[in-house]
């Protein structure tokens, strides 16, 4: 069964979105009640499906919602609360970063000796644009520290919560 198979005429993502819309902030949406919800088993396939069915979900319930789902470790997921959204968009960030270091590195230790000349422009034409994006992140990166130092002070010597920003008091 796919995310998008219909449990009667409703894709399994609407209606995973919707349980998430309707639950409160914080609440723990668990693989039974998700399993029931999308009409499967609740065993290992029966939670792989509620899991497809959750990815699926995911940008549709953020876009009309502004909601998101946290996976809760043995559990199911929980809707995050409004605080959570930033250290979510952190990780998300910092995916894209990690990534983006990965096609720098392609870029910078590729052999192209052996690349036509229309694969080699092509490369370069990449690499510009590569180091481009990489050297704007990094701008928009230390602006952001630089806010962030004005605003409130030393960053904190140990790690918060992600999505918590602790004053010094």
């Amino acid at each position: 069964m796919s995310p998008f198979q219909p449990k009667g005429s409703r894709a399994l993502r609407i209606i995973i979105a919707e349980q998430a819309a309707k639950a409160a902030y914080g609440d723990v949406l668990t693989y039974t009640e998700l399993a029931h919800a999308i009409g499967t088993e609740d065993d290992g396939t029966g939670h792989a499906q509620v899991r497809q069915a959750v990815s699926a979900a995911r940008p549709l319930l953020l876009s009309d919602h502004g909601r998101a789902l946290v996976a809760v470790r043995g559990k199911g997921y929980r809707v995050a609360l409004p605080g959570e959204l930033a250290g979510i968009a952190q990780d998300h960030r910092r995916r894209a970063d990690r990534q983006i270091s990965k096609a720098l590195a392609v870029i910078d230790q590729a052999d192209m000796s052996a690349a036509t000349d229309d694969e080699r422009q092509r490369f370069q034409a990449v690499g510009v644009v590569i180091r481009n994006l990489h050297s704007r992140i990094t701008s928009a990166e230390q602006r952001l520290a630089d806010l962030e130092d004005a605003g409130f002070g030393q960053k904190p010597r140990h790690k918060g919560i992600p999505g918590k920003v602790e004053r010094e008091t």
